[in-house]
């Protein structure tokens, strides 16, 4: 028929408008069906695929855009892996990491030796369908549950049960091929330099380039897919499979992509819209429902290797959530992320075959065990996502959230960059607000909405990332502690003149207020010149060591030590005590061995002299609300063009 001769497509336009709307009706036709959204894309695949209608061709484009998916899914994990949750509970991680890597390397292989399959061969079916790809984690995000305990130690999970399997299949394939000592010298060499030059190299490279030539978001996104590629890429090249790559340079960038800001919508929205999706459609056109159902050894080798897949990371997950005290449908989502498998085992598979271990009935039973999986994964992932708890509210770091009101152009630059100096280290962000009264005019409304641009280009070149409001509010007041409320705030940043009168109180009306009902950690910041940072200046007199005043002494050190780090310069104390008598005072702040004390016995009068450009002035609020007006004036009044920032504990 003239008809079927258009088939398969290859003008660009028809097969981008054919992609997308299997992108969009997939899912559909699937709810329909009562079927899980990604069991609808592949299906999708399958039918306007090769094998069936032939609509479709797997060419360049579409391979290429269902490999990007599936390193997407693994980088995404990495981004939204709870760094601070899995450095508390890394033991979790490694509990479920490796039930979820033994037990079913040892159930599968046992199940393809006893279907007649060599050692090599069934010991690399048995690593590839071990190693497991998320493709349930989309729902994870959706329902907000990336910081549930189950959730983190199966982020963790994933990469030791993906890299244990890489390195079993490594030896595998190097008895088969028969390597000698020089490749396994070259692949450890090269493992362990990969994994240091991700985790080590690359965030102080992202650093550098969010503070300069990274600070706008466009470039940002460009800055973390390019990376995404090349991490796989290289990952190749060394040996270690490219998701493995894309998992670990997501955990690279995790602290640079903040939860709930414009820069993580958008990778999400990205993936979830365009790549995932792609990903599904382009595992579903390998399928031949012929070949997959009229081979008698085909269907068996598949079957069995599915029950044997389910059964092990089933058993797995449930020993770890019973382990971790998790409720069921928590653990029913955690065998629903880990049961799943993708082109990546497939992959394995073909290695096997081109190295003459197994036949093609083999390949197309692994095909099936991947339609399968996709399928439980996904009805068990829609059926549990929505039954598991809300993860509970647990104290987040100084820097998650940092909230600062700008309302001055002449120092909303010194002062956002305060705020987003304490933010990046913790991989948070800097909330930017302008609280206007009710009844403003339209022109001030715009002239506020420019200053808020103003401040979103002062975080973004300090690296750190940013959201700006322009709200109306009944008072200043109200509106501060309304946005940290709304925006589950971490610390409040509040410009200051530098000094207050007697009708105005300790600091001024609207910051006293704010100082006396916020229920987190306040830095009063009295603005210098708007120039680079020079160092972290932190004062400590004699009364800061007594009981009363401790605990803002220790608060004001970890911000100098967050600012510093952040900027990449250095610290310095300046104290009214002995430099030896300082530091025994000072033990439990954590302060290192290399930080300079300088004793300078009248601080006030000679901390000037010490200052040098840029030089950043930190110190905890005194023991007493005298202290507090009389210590914090002179000392704003002792260096006038240098910021001072009050670090007030809640």
């Amino acid at each position: 028929m003239a008809f079927l001769d258009l088939f398969p497509l290859t003008d660009p336009g028809a097969v981008f408008a054919v992609l997308f709307l299997l992108v969009l009706l997939g899912p559909l036709a699937a709810e329909r069906a009562r079927l899980p959204g990604l069991a609808g894309l592949i299906l999708a695949g399958m039918l306007v695929g090769p094998n069936v209608l032939g609509v479709l061709g797997r060419d360049t484009f579409i391979e290429t855009l269902g490999y990007v998916g599936l390193l997407y899914l693994m980088f995404q994990g990495g981004l939204d892996l709870d760094l601070d949750g899995f450095r508390r509970r890394r033991g979790d991680s490694l509990l479920f990491g490796t039930l979820t890597l033994v037990l079913p390397m040892a159930g599968i292989t046992w199940v393809a030796l006893r279907l007649g399959l060599d050692l090599a061969p069934a010991l690399i079916i048995g690593t590839a369908l071990t190693s497991h790809t998320l493709l349930t984690y989309p729902l994870v995000g959706r329902y907000q549950l990336t910081r549930t305990r189950a959730m983190t130690a199966t982020l963790g999970a994933t990469l030791v049960a993906n890299v244990g399997a890489l390195l079993v299949l490594a030896f595998a394939v190097a008895a088969a091929g028969d390597a000698g000592w020089f490749f396994w010298v070259r692949f450890s060499v090269g493992f362990v330099a990969y994994v240091v030059a991700v985790l080590v190299a690359v965030p102080r490279l992202t650093r550098w380039f969010f503070t300069g030539l990274g600070q706008d978001r466009q470039v940002r996104l460009t800055y973390l897919l390019s990376g995404m590629g090349i991490a796989a890429l290289v990952a190749g090249l060394v040996g270690i499979e490219p998701i493995v790559g894309a998992f670990l340079i997501g955990l690279a960038f995790n602290r640079f992509v903040p939860a709930r800001t414009v820069i993580a919508d958008r990778v999400q929205v990205l993936g979830a819209t365009v790549f995932i999706p792609a990903f599904l459609i382009s595992t579903g056109m390998l399928l031949d429902p012929v070949a997959l159902l009229t081979d008698p050894r085909t269907v068996l080798l598949g079957a069995a290797f599915l029950a044997a897949t389910v059964v092990t990371k089933a058993v797995a997950a449930q020993l770890a959530g019973f382990a971790l005290r998790a409720v069921a449908a928590e653990r029913s989502l955690m065998v629903s992320l880990t049961v799943g498998q993708a082109a990546g085992a497939l992959a394995a598979v073909i290695i096997a075959q081109d190295l003459g271990l197994v036949g093609a009935d083999v390949v197309n039973a692994i095909v099936l065990v991947i339609l399968g999986s996709a399928v439980l994964a996904g009805a068990l992932g829609e059926r549990s996502a929505p039954l598991v708890p809300p993860p509970e509210r647990t104290e987040e770091p100084l820097g998650s959230r940092v909230v600062v009101p700008v309302s001055n152009p002449h120092t909303v630059g010194p002062l956002v960059r305060v705020a987003a100096q304490l933010a990046a280290p913790d991989g948070g962000a800097v909330v930017a607000i302008n609280v206007l009264p009710l009844g403003t005019r339209e022109e001030a409304l715009q002239a506020n909405r420019r200053l808020a641009d103003t401040a979103e280009q002062a975080a973004l070149a300090a690296g750190a990332e940013v959201e700006t409001n322009v709200r109306i509010d009944a008072s200043p007041v109200g509106g501060v502690l309304h946005t940290l409320a709304e925006r589950s705030g971490t610390a409040v940043v509040m410009g200051w003149k530098g000094f207050a009168n007697a009708r105005e109180g300790l600091f001024g009306t609207v910051i006293d207020q704010v100082v006396a009902s916020s229920p987190v950690p306040v830095l009063v910041c009295r603005p210098g010149e708007d120039v680079p940072t020079g160092r972290i200046v932190v004062v400590l007199t004699g009364e800061d060591l007594r009981p009363a005043g401790r605990r803002g002494s220790a608060l004001a050190f970890e911000v100098a030590a967050r600012m510093a780090r952040q900027a990449e310069v250095e610290r310095l104390v300046v104290t009214d005590l002995p430099p030896d008598a300082a530091r025994a005072g000072m033990e439990e702040f954590r302060v290192p061995d290399d930080v300079e004390i300088v004793g300078l016995g009248d601080v006030t009068g000679r901390l000037a002299g010490t200052l040098e450009p840029g030089d950043v002035v930190v110190t905890g609020v005194p023991p007493t609300t005298g202290g507090i007006r009389r210590d914090a004036t002179r000392l704003a009044r002792a260096v006038p063009t240098h910021t001072v920032v009050v670090v007030v504990p809640r």
